[in-house]
């Protein structure tokens, strides 16, 4: 594998490659995503008869499980490599699916959402998330944002295939499709592709000349020193202050998508229309490759994260007072769209910028909890404002408050130095 690598970066930076497996990965973490599931969720209530609420609150509780333990997978990753563990990965997802196929009763589905979300929106994108930052540093966001247009495709054309494979020939075939794809397509994929350094191979992050085997090792000492063990970030400040922002874009991104046609309806908006709105908030990432190379590749991450707290905070302001029909909606679903497709990658590369590579798998886990967390109680606070006010401003009002923290937290950030031991 190793050779064919090598004659491949004699064309082109074998990076390159990584990071079109890493988009594969996420569109192949689709089946534990909650656009996904949900078309799943639609036929069972329809077959077994289950209440809307009875469902929301067992994905409520795997949601929450599974993000607690990913903590467990980013140590994994750390030991045994991001090529090991996206192959196990992928046909864990696969045996997952299978499972899925026969579920007959509530405990089952529970059980199925737990490994659905696990392997699936849990692992197979926290794994790719720590494989490209190895290969580039110059160009990481660059690299990161093309990465992310995998999940946009899953995002865009998942559902509507769920839908019409669930239509045609059952929702049991739908998910055995999907685990027949990852084993034939994605880990056949990863197995033949997947290397987990440059340094490995004797390259240079983002495509520098090739290097000698003194270079690499010069690189990987370079590693050694500046990464941070999970045990050492969490004691910096930094690690909770960005953990703590990056939940607020999960947060209200959940909630607003889980009760858009409600919220629109109270602006004149027609359920037709809400259904097309909805679907254009992926719409701003298309750019983010170009917005990376100009933006986030050249600016230190705290002030890009800045903007984009600034961003949301007008979003806030723009949903709770000016969305009043069809235009003022999609204005709104647009530029908030571009602060979170902005912050996601800023988030991806955060990370390996602040603490280094060699942990990363662990780091990237234990931070994952925080937008998991988020993503399960998201729609509560916005549930628990229109039940009791007929409106949904009281609780948008409260994460402009949680905004305004999110900016002292940008602007206190800097990257932390390690302590020699």
């Amino acid at each position: 594998m190793q050779s064919i690598a090598l004659k491949l970066n004699k064309k082109l930076y074998y990076g390159w490659i990584i990071v079109a497996v890493s988009a594969l990965s996420l569109f192949f973490s689709a089946p534990g995503q909650t656009f996904s599931i949900s078309v799943f969720i639609d036929a069972w209530r329809t077959e077994f008869g289950y209440s809307s609420s009875l469902m929301s609150a067992g994905y409520m509780v795997a949601t929450v499980a599974s993000g607690s333990l990913l903590v467990i997978m980013g140590k994994l990753v750390d030991k045994f490599g991001q090529r090991v563990m996206m192959i196990t990965v992928g046909i864990m997802l696969a045996l997952s699916a299978f499972y899925n196929s026969y579920v007959m009763n509530i405990g089952m589905i529970f059980f199925g959402f737990f490994l659905l979300r696990y392997f699936g929106q849990g692992s197979m994108t926290l794994v790719p998330h720590s494989l490209v930052p190895q290969w580039f540093e110059k160009k990481r966001a660059f690299a990161m944002s093309i990465e992310n247009l995998g999940g946009l495709l899953a995002t865009l054309s998942v559902p509507a295939l769920n839908y019409w494979m669930i239509t045609n020939f059952g929702w049991q075939n739908a998910f055995r499709f999907w685990g027949v794809a990852l084993l034939v397509v994605f880990v056949p994929v990863a197995f033949f592709t997947v290397i987990n350094r440059p340094e490995d191979i004797n390259l240079q992050m983002d495509g520098e000349e090739n290097g000698s085997e003194k270079d690499a090792l010069e690189a990987l000492e370079k590693m050694n020193r500046e990464s941070f063990m999970l045990s050492e970030a969490i004691r910096t400040k930094e690690f909770w202050f960005i953990g703590l922002m990056s939940i607020i874009v999960p947060m209200f991104s959940t909630g607003v998508t889980f009760h858009f046609f409600e919220m629109m309806a109270l602006r004149d908006v027609s359920r037709d229309h809400a259904a097309f709105i909805i679907g254009m908030l992926a719409f701003p990432a298309f750019f983010m490759p170009f917005v990376a190379r100009m933006l986030i590749d050249k600016y230190q991450p705290k002030y890009i994260f800045l903007i984009t707290q600034i961003m949301i905070m007008l979003s806030m302001i723009w949903l709770a007072f000016f969305v009043s029909g069809f235009i003022t909606a999609i204005g709104f679903i647009l530029f908030y769209g571009t602060a979170v497709a902005i912050q996601v990658v800023t988030l991806n590369i955060i990370w390996p910028t602040y603490f280094g590579r060699k942990y990363i798998g662990s780091i990237r886990g234990a931070a994952q909890v925080f937008m998991v967390v988020s993503t399960a109680v998201g729609p509560l606070p916005l549930g628990l404002s229109y039940d009791i006010t007929g409106s949904f401003n009281v609780a948008i009002y409260a994460m402009m408050g949680l905004v305004v923290f999110a900016m002292f937290m940008a602007i206190s950030i800097k990257k932390p130095i390690k302590t020699e031991m």
